[in-house]
């Protein structure tokens, strides 16, 4: 074999090496998020009015883990779209973790220690972008 060809093989296996380790550093390990998901506080409550719905969110989020305290119906029953409301942390860092986990996009900060809650979600008319899957409850 010319040194070229060897040269080539080296450069190959490297980039698959380089690339394998890429991957397991950036991969999720669905046990910690699992983990992390049972550590937050979650209320969820009916923003839409649609019937039995904030049960069935909350169902599908204890599917995935979630701490779900409470459940109940919003003030209002005309939220468009769905929001996550941080309720333990300045940083909002809880908040953020479940929108990106539910793929929300709306976030409010209200903290309130005295709620022993990490995160209220209200469950908004988009609920089927968001639980695709959450006719098939119940």
């Amino acid at each position: 074999m010319s040194g070229k060809v060897i040269f080539y093989i080296l450069i190959i296996l490297l980039t698959a090496f380089l690339i394998s380790v890429i991957i397991m550093f950036t991969r999720e390990d669905p046990q910690e998020i699992y983990r992390r998901n049972s550590n937050l506080r979650v209320e969820v409550l009916n923003g839409c009015g649609v019937k039995r719905l904030a049960i069935k969110v909350a169902n599908i989020l204890r599917q995935r883990g979630f701490n779900v305290v409470q459940i109940g119906n919003a003030r209002q029953t005309d939220f468009a779209e769905s929001v996550v409301i941080e309720r333990s942390d300045e940083t909002g860092k809880n908040a953020r973790y479940f929108a990106k986990r539910t793929g929300i996009k709306n976030i409010g900060m209200d903290v309130d220690p005295a709620l022993h809650l990490d995160v209220t979600l209200i469950v908004g008319k988009d609920y089927k972008k968001i639980f695709p899957d959450v006719e098939e409850e119940f």
